[in-house]
């Protein structure tokens, strides 16, 4: 009997199995392999919020990301490094001293320290509109992603440049990377204030001491009445000036008047010869007359700030607006005072002599 020799074929297939960042599969078993008692691990833990928690989770590949408004689940095996949904951040007025900005603080959650952020916001509550904040803490389209710190860490930062008296409303996104990028937080609302003005003038008291010189007349917010004068004799009265407002840009009071010091005759009591721009000491003899004004606003905005920083210093009231107080930014009840001086000598004529002041007060929004 012959034998037939049989070849048995023998087919070994190797199987590699690489595991990359992430590893997509519908079950944990297939004909070609299995995992016995698998351990998967996201690699961040435990993930908290104020807003939910998820617990080294899996996904299929096929699945659609799971969110809302509050929370963002990508497919598939959590990446090492995905972000959690930032807390409800802060937002507050400045308190009235700016009109047009509004304070604000994110919160990070549970996320580390180089996790990148963004801040929607909107003045109809997300309804049509959805701008971001941007990094000069403006508000704009693009998207602006910042780490915490890069937001001012827990000191917050403010919005510039808003419409006054409008409510707006901010939320906060994460990301790491590309694709890590979260839903929203919860939302914050605050409004911004409505521009104000409000100026005061006051009068003083006789015997007040002020920039150096002792009042002694009585004055009131309308009048400054210097009464009888004697050759020689010198009065002084001053008027305060208060004024409070939010403008960024802050106020400039002026000073003008409609005529120097004269009778009906047209007889002039005459001005001193300081100016607004170079104020000059009191002068040592008048023969006829003299007549000025001293601000104590020490620091004005324009020509040499501290021009009236020396007590005993006047200018002449012209009919052009001089400054004589200012800031540069929002004031609250900023005050000073215009000290009035005024001397007649034994050759001013007699009479009644009068003349209009105008304080004119602008704020710049």
């Amino acid at each position: 009997m012959k034998l037939q020799k049989q070849i048995v074929k023998i087919i070994v297939i190797c199987l590699a199995l690489g595991l990359p960042g992430k590893l997509y599969g519908e079950s944990l078993a297939s004909p070609n392999f299995r995992l016995e008692n698998p351990e998967f691990d996201a690699g961040g833990g435990l993930s908290t919020s104020t807003n939910y928690r998820t617990q080294d989770s899996l996904g299929g590949s096929g699945q659609a990301s799971s969110s809302s408004s509050n929370y963002k689940i990508n497919p598939g095996f959590p990446s090492e490094s995905y972000p959690g949904v930032p807390g409800q951040p802060t937002l507050t007025n400045t308190g009235g001293g700016m009109y047009n900005t509004l304070d604000f603080v994110i919160t990070t959650g549970n996320n580390r320290t180089d996790v990148n952020y963004a801040i929607a916001i909107s003045p109809d509550n997300f309804a049509s509109t959805t701008n971001f904040v941007q990094a000069d803490d403006s508000v704009g389209t693009s998207t602006v992603w910042q780490t915490y710190a890069g937001w001012g860490s827990a000191i917050g930062e403010r919005l510039v440049s808003l419409v006054y008296n409008t409510t707006y409303t901010i939320k906060v996104k994460a990301r790491f990377g590309p694709g890590s990028e979260t839903g929203y937080s919860l939302t914050a609302s605050a409004s911004t204030s409505v521009p104000t003005l409000s100026i005061v003038i006051a009068g003083t008291s006789s015997g007040s001491s002020i920039a150096g010189q002792t009042t002694n007349i009585t004055t009131n917010s309308g009048s400054v009445n210097f009464g009888p004068l004697q050759s020689g004799q010198i009065k002084v009265g001053a008027q305060q000036i208060t004024v409070t407002t939010n403008a960024n840009g802050g106020y400039m009071s002026t000073l003008e008047q409609d005529t120097d010091l004269k009778q009906t005759n047209g007889t002039l009591i005459p001005e001193v010869s300081g100016t607004n721009a170079a104020p000059a000491p009191w002068p040592a003899v008048v023969n006829t007359g003299a007549f000025g004004y001293h601000t104590t606003d020490s620091t004005l905005c324009t020509g040499v700030s501290n021009r009236f920083l020396v007590n005993d210093t006047f200018a002449a009231a012209t009919s052009t607006p001089a400054e004589v107080s200012c800031n540069t930014g929002p004031a609250n009840n900023d005050a000073n005072s215009l000290v009035f001086k005024v001397q007649i000598g034994s050759q001013q004529a007699e009479g009644y002599y009068s003349n209009k002041i105008v304080y004119i007060t602008t704020a710049s929004y």
